[in-house]
């Protein structure tokens, strides 16, 4: 036989059953703010950490353009170059220059002391794919764009020094020999060439001048650009329209 027990309690009214949905309710909105919390907490951890690395980049960057920039020191050689193909004669069909060691390493940009090195772009190239550029404010997001978009650039007149000094060093290969008697430490070679050619070597090393130039000019950017950074810069853009950028050109610092 079985025994049917009536209900503990009594019949659930329309009040209890929305007494109950508003209990559920507030019980979903509070674990939705609970992991939204958690979620803002997380990304304000992560955009502090973005930000402490990408000032720590861009300071390390500063010193490394401080050191590239003394590549301009490379461009008497090729002002010299060139000076020395203008004013050199026709003897038997040949020119005869003497020149120092061209200031180009096969594979490198620059010497064993004057070398270029890439300033780091480690921090923005893994924020962006990280999609963590989205964490940062606006402003500050833009100057690395353009920071980017310099860098760019500058890689380019990199890859331009890089040909040319190329170009110089297997010329320096093909027609300098060292005079009979002397040595390579004497830092001298003399160069016999056609006119042809040495018009050739003239204009190759005008074009490694310019390069270098726009390496420079390029640098100098880049740098006020991670100046703006460290500093908290927020109307970039304003900054740089400003700006006048002629006094890029030859200046050593950049401007304060």
């Amino acid at each position: 036989m079985i025994d049917i027990h009536p209900p503990q309690h009594g019949s659930i009214t329309l009040r209890d059953s929305f007494i109950h949905l508003f209990i559920v309710i507030v019980g979903i909105l509070i674990a939705i703010g609970l992991e939204q919390t958690v979620e803002l907490i997380h990304h304000a951890r992560q955009r502090q950490e973005l930000q402490a690395d990408l000032r720590a980049e861009a300071e390390n960057n500063r010193a490394i353009i401080a050191r590239d920039l003394r590549l301009q020191d490379l461009e008497p050689w090729f002002e010299q170059t060139m000076r020395a193909v203008d004013t050199a004669t026709l003897q038997q069909g040949r020119i005869r220059i003497t020149l120092g060691f061209a200031p180009c390493i096969p594979g490198s940009v620059g010497t064993a002391s004057e070398r270029y090195f890439a300033p780091s772009e480690a921090v923005w190239t893994t924020a962006k794919e990280s999609s963590l550029v989205g964490l940062l404010p606006v402003e500050q997001a833009r100057m690395y764009a353009r920071l980017s978009h310099n860098y760019d650039l500058l890689a380019n007149s990199r890859e331009d020094f890089y040909h040319a000094c190329s170009a110089v060093g297997a010329m320096q290969f093909r027609f300098a020999k060292i005079p009979s008697g002397a040595t390579s430490s004497a830092g001298a070679a003399v160069w016999t060439l056609t006119s042809e050619q040495a018009e050739r070597l003239a204009q190759v090393a005008s074009d490694a001048r310019t390069a270098i130039k726009g390496l420079c000019f390029r640098l100098r950017w880049s740098d006020v650009y991670e100046q703006g950074i460290l500093s908290g810069e927020s109307r970039a853009d304003e900054r740089m329209m400003r700006m006048n950028q002629e006094r890029f050109e030859d200046n050593q610092d950049a401007i304060q």
